[in-house]
């Protein structure tokens, strides 16, 4: 039978909307399943900020009576005015290996878009690149980390079959326990930046922590301003990023480095909690202790290194090594720590790159940023 494309119209819409990943994805051992709850509130307007700036249209793809896909057409004012750009994204896109549909999903959003007045697409961004986005293109086999995607080889094919170009890759890299022996050169170059100590450091606490999350988002803000795609988050933005990030982080794995009293730059790296999202299955519950004691010590095992800032003016004064170093340091001190995981990192951020590299990490997946114009 032909694809039909559904819009979202009603609270069940919503729900079908969000049971699609389960159904394309449910059999495969590597996909984690989002806690539900919280998909709902990020795709539901006056539940989450960012629709404060933002607006979208929602679509579900149906073959035979059943939901075989979904797609979001987000346009983000607030983004568009700092960058200049008429951008409209996709996003929050799953398909079973269905051309048909993938394309008629796509065509949607894209006359959605241009409806809008918006002259080209880009994504998958869900909702922007402050939160999950990108379609992995390499590193099926691995195990997605803490809020980063994974998705089957055949979406490529949908989007590239549609004429989607690529516009930017997000590099993921992989620092295992084993490599942690720093060459000589590196280990002189940090021993020398310690010796001089223009710069000081403290790592965060739960009494200090949620007014360091502000000190970072702020960092990000300032350090990211000029990099692509970047866009800045509103004051509910941030807000809810500090809820979110108060109930996982570890302060041992926040760090913020001052130069005379100044923030000057700063990282955090979020244990990986994708073992307890794993058995979760989507939902929590009453059993939601007992999965996070039988995860603990794979949740222990794994970082990934979410935010990571360096204001412009301290950038060639070592900074971005002593950060990589505390990181690093701290993490080897834990007999449970085997990976860290950098991600994402923009495949033209040349510098943050060698870095990493310099520090034995090695590009392990990469996520692509799809462009197409809307007239097209």
């Amino acid at each position: 039978m032909a694809v039909s494309i559904v819009p979202v119209r009603s609270a069940q819409d919503l729900e079908r909307f969000l049971d699609v990943p389960h159904a394309v994805h449910a059999t495969h051992p590597l996909w984690v399943p989002p806690l539900r709850s919280q998909d709902k509130d990020l795709l539901s307007p006056g539940r989450h900020p960012f629709w404060e700036h933002a607006r979208r249209e929602l679509f579900l793809a149906v073959r035979d009576g059943k939901d075989v896909g979904r797609i979001a057409a987000l346009v983000d004012a607030k983004y568009n005015s700092y960058a200049d750009e008429t951008c409209g994204a996709f996003g929050f896109f799953e398909c079973l290996n269905d051309r048909e549909a993938a394309h008629a999903l796509l065509a949607a959003g894209r006359d959605w878009l241009a409806g809008q007045g918006m002259t080209f697409m880009r994504g998958p961004l869900n909702p922007s690149t402050n939160y999950t986005c990108g379609l992995l293109v390499d590193g099926f086999e691995l195990p997605p980390v803490i809020m980063m995607p994974w998705n089957p080889p055949y979406y490529a094919e949908l989007l590239e079959t549609w004429h989607l170009r690529k516009e930017q890759d997000l590099f993921a890299y992989l620092i295992e326990r084993t490599d942690l022996n720093l060459p000589d050169w590196l280990q002189q170059e940090v021993a020398r930046l310690k010796n001089e100590a223009r710069f000081t450091c403290r790592t965060s606490s739960r009494k200090t922590l949620a007014e360091d999350i502000r000190i970072m988002l702020d960092i990000y803000r300032r350090s990211w301003a000029q990099n692509w795609g970047f866009s800045p988050l509103s004051s509910g933005e941030a807000e809810n990023h500090v809820r979110e990030l108060k109930t996982i982080l570890d302060p041992d794995f926040f760090v913020l480095f001052f130069h005379k009293g100044e923030p000057a730059a700063g990282m955090v790296a979020l244990p990986d909690m994708n073992p307890l999202l794993r058995r979760l299955n989507g939902r929590l519950g009453l059993t939601a202790p007992w999965h996070w004691w039988r995860s603990r010590n794979e949740i222990r095992g794994g970082y990934r290194i979410m935010l990571f800032g360096i204001l412009e003016e301290y950038r060639l004064m070592g900074l971005p090594l002593l950060l990589l170093d505390y990181m690093l340091e701290t993490a080897s001190r834990r007999p449970d720590f085997q990976w860290v995981e950098g991600s994402w990192v923009l495949e033209d951020n040349a510098a943050i790159n060698d870095l990493i590299e310099d520090f034995s990490g090695r590009i392990t997946k990469r996520y692509r940023i799809y462009r197409r114009e809307t007239g097209a």
